[in-house]
């Protein structure tokens, strides 16, 4: 699987860039671009990649990505299942970050806006009232044409930028990944790699010997690209497969700790505490007490 610099061609009687998503799994690699994204999961579920963050995304995310940050929606293995009945769909849109600032620059009504498209180089999900709001507004986007689609897109931004209920997915001190067309490709090998072999045994010497490194010039190379070690990138997927499990509670702690790859479950639950921030007895006991508002809790 090839990741490129996407180039995003928008007609030419529009001044932004819009698509529509219905596939079986999303199929787009590790990428990234010059153009601001907006991207609304209509449905579907698996583990999202923006910048240096690894979450867990299911129907009815909202995340707005600021200029070329990495990112990757990857559906989980359910959907890769033969004759599955699953579908992913999803609503980009996709504009200029330049040619934007050039046109709003001059009107100080948009500072806010501005303030946060820049922002959202960290990556920033929506929740709460504000993502029901935000998801009907994205949603009338493909019946819409001309100025009504552009006024649309100016009170979408405007929401957002007026929002508190969000979050940042990368970390405070997320700098921009030195990525290239190369790093994206290699990035991607690893990337599939992990996600394909998570619940067994992960290797960092394999994971080395896919983009032809040793083991110490791999560790290095990840993190400076990753702004993480590669033993954490691996835990975060398993952790992430494990809060999919528990949502879906059908088996007990000690079932998923062994079905997410872990050998003992003490491990497992440390793991767990030292990135959701809690046990796994009680993301689960919070996910259900807010299950009113689906798929709020994410984080």
């Amino acid at each position: 699987m090839q990741a490129v610099l996407e180039k995003i061609k928008k007609p030419e009687n529009q001044s932004f860039y819009f698509k529509e998503v219905d596939k079986p799994y999303f199929t787009a690699p590790l990428h990234f671009h010059p153009e601001i994204e907006i991207l609304f999961v209509q449905k579907g579920y698996g583990t999202r990649y923006v910048g240096d963050s690894i979450k867990n995304f299911y129907s009815g995310d909202l995340v707005l990505i600021g200029s070329n940050t990495p990112h990757v929606w990857s559906c989980s293995q359910d959907f890769y299942v033969k004759d599955s009945h699953l579908r992913s769909k999803a609503i980009c849109i996709q504009f200029e970050d330049s040619q934007f600032f050039n046109l709003i620059s001059n009107f100080p009504e948009f500072d806010k806006v501005i303030d946060t498209l820049e922002n959202a180089k960290r990556g920033m999900r929506f929740k709460g009232r504000t993502l029901e709001i935000l998801s009907g507004k994205i949603q009338k986007i493909p019946t819409q044409e001309g100025m009504e689609r552009l006024i649309n897109l100016f009170s979408i931004l405007e929401i957002m930028s007026s929002s508190e209920d969000y979050v940042y997915l990368s970390s405070p001190n997320y700098q921009k990944i030195r990525i290239n067309n190369e790093d994206a490709d290699r990035l991607e090998v690893v990337f599939q790699y992990v996600i394909n072999n998570f619940n067994v045994a992960v290797s960092l010497e394999h994971a080395a010997s896919l983009i032809n490194l040793t083991p110490h010039s791999f560790c290095r190379y990840f993190k400076s690209r990753t702004n993480k070690v590669f033993s954490t990138f691996v835990n975060e997927v398993r952790i992430g497969h494990a809060c999919k499990l528990l949502i879906e509670n059908n088996l007990n702690v000690s079932q998923i700790c062994y079905e997410s790859g872990y050998n003992h479950v003490s491990n497992f639950n440390r793991q767990f505490r030292k990135i959701k921030k809690m046990t796994p007895v009680e993301f689960q006991k919070k996910y259900w007490n807010k299950s009113l508002n689906e798929h709020q809790f994410q984080d």
